[in-house]
């Protein structure tokens, strides 16, 4: 078990698009836990020896200072040595006001920040070279701050994805009647925002909630759960959480070697 200092925003302009700050420190360690599929982005700027992400597929040494986009399956996370990591944890759409960039191409990807905003890693790079951690958040405050550039319209957006992951019983066709707005148009800038379509931000909402459900409610069984969030039968949710986390719900709530599993948050 390990801990996680997070840290809530005092500055009013940021709140809307970041949800928290977190910093995690220890010394002689070797951690290997696996990251589930989250509804949030997160800018990683790490003071100490590699992290590594292993998929399936790819086995990546991350940047020093890099975004984990939303994720849509499992990866393992690997540290071993010191540890010194700041992180910055967007909503789904919570970094696109700070780079103004697409980010069609960031999901399931550990990106370099740089190669989507030189400015904001700069100036991240120096506000973790404060000496308190107290400066240190202070510091990346500002620095988001100076960065967050947000129009009319992406406020109205944001607005429209937000009612949408609200509304998760609806289909997406009748929400975008409701709210006069086409399909694709939707589609197209839910995608440039978070990185997912519109249904799979949902998916993975949904499975995130669920999850935590399966984690932290040991006493509910399977089929409570699958009724609690309106997956249509046990079978369907098996095979969601098959995707999503590489196992069966029984197996996943066996593991235990989940980050979330293995973290007390103070």
């Amino acid at each position: 078990m390990f801990k996680i200092e997070r840290y809530q925003l005092s500055n009013d302009n940021l709140k809307n698009w970041v949800k928290f700050i977190w910093h995690f420190k220890a010394d002689h360690v070797d951690v290997n836990h696996k990251l589930l599929p989250m509804d949030s982005i997160d800018i990683i700027i790490n003071l100490a020896d590699d992290m590594v992400y292993e998929t399936t597929t790819d086995r990546i040494t991350a940047p020093k200072l890099h975004v984990n986009g939303l994720r849509g399956r499992h990866s393992f996370m690997h540290q071993k040595g010191n540890i010194d990591v700041w992180g910055i944890s967007f909503y789904a759409f919570g970094l696109y006001p700070f780079i103004n960039k697409s980010l069609k191409n960031i999901q399931n990807e550990i990106i370099d920040l740089n190669f989507l905003s030189i400015s904001l890693a700069d100036k991240l790079k120096v506000a973790v070279t404060n000496e308190t951690n107290q400066c240190k958040i202070k510091s990346i405050m500002r620095a988001l701050d100076s960065e967050l550039k947000i129009t009319d319209r992406c406020l109205k957006r944001v607005d429209i994805i937000d009612k949408f992951m609200k509304n998760d019983d609806i289909l997406i066709s009748a929400f975008c009647l409701n709210n006069g707005i086409s399909q694709k148009m939707f589609e197209r800038f839910v995608i440039n925002m978070t990185g997912f379509s519109p249904v799979n931000l949902r998916r993975i909402k949904r499975y995130m909630v669920a999850s935590n459900h399966l984690l932290f409610n040991k006493a509910a069984k399977i089929s409570e759960i699958v009724y609690d969030h309106n997956y249509t039968d046990q079978a369907y949710f098996t095979k969601e959480c098959r995707k999503f986390s590489g196992v069966s719900p029984r197996t996943f709530r066996q593991e235990k070697n989940t980050v979330i599993e293995n973290t007390i948050y103070h």
